[in-house]
């Protein structure tokens, strides 16, 4: 399949929304860092290292303009981390780059949508 050009219309198969997933750190007082998975009521407290995804892929049929590419970090990262020198405690990072194709189906709206389930086609 031959890489989408500013402007050509595409057809695409899903798109990404973010996860909900995220880290809490406590630095300070206990050294503690937790793990909130979306519509979690307590949080899984890590002990050395944990990772979760930043975006889910939601299935849909749509049609729009391909207008660009754009790369995200899709996974969380976190870990313990003693340093030689300066304070020892958790850091969280982003990681794992992917490219995502920017598709506006409507006006003013657009998804972000992976570069395997997006499809040239004719108007």
């Amino acid at each position: 399949m031959p890489k989408p050009r500013l402007g050509d219309w595409v057809s695409c198969s899903a798109y990404i929304r973010p996860s909900g997933n995220h880290f809490e750190i406590d630095n300070e007082d206990t050294g503690t860092a937790l793990l909130w998975r979306k519509d979690a009521t307590e949080g899984e407290e890590i002990e050395d290292y944990e990772s979760c995804e930043k975006f889910v892929t939601k299935t849909a049929l749509f049609t729009g303009v391909f207008v660009g590419v754009t790369w995200l970090c899709t996974e969380l990262f976190c870990e313990w981390n003693e340093p030689p020198y300066g304070r020892s405690g958790f850091r969280c990072s982003s990681i794992n780059p992917k490219p995502f194709a920017i598709v506006y189906y409507a006006e003013n709206k657009k998804r972000l949508v992976p570069m395997d389930g997006i499809e040239k086609v004719e108007r």
